[in-house]
């Protein structure tokens, strides 16, 4: 099952963040909680753990680029 990675709310004031880097590559594999890329805030740096365990398919963010709360940023294929 292919699985959105999303980021995710951080807390009631922030709409965006700006994507820093992957510490993943596409075909890798992770399990869930896994730390596979890293965000700023205005208040924060941050890391976005896996949603599930799978292997990274596809990446759609681009460091240094600004997305907002609940923009997807990857996609991660699960087994079923």
């Amino acid at each position: 099952m292919k699985v959105e990675i999303k980021v995710p709310q951080q807390g009631l004031t922030v709409d965006y963040i700006t994507f820093s880097s992957w510490k993943v590559s596409p075909g890798d594999a992770v399990n869930k909680g896994d730390a596979i890329a890293q965000i700023e805030s205005e208040k924060a740096v941050l890391e976005i753990e896996a949603p599930e365990s799978g292997k990274i398919i596809e990446f759609v963010a681009e460091p240094g680029e600004e997305y907002q709360i609940g923009e997807v940023l990857a996609y991660l294929e699960t087994e079923m």
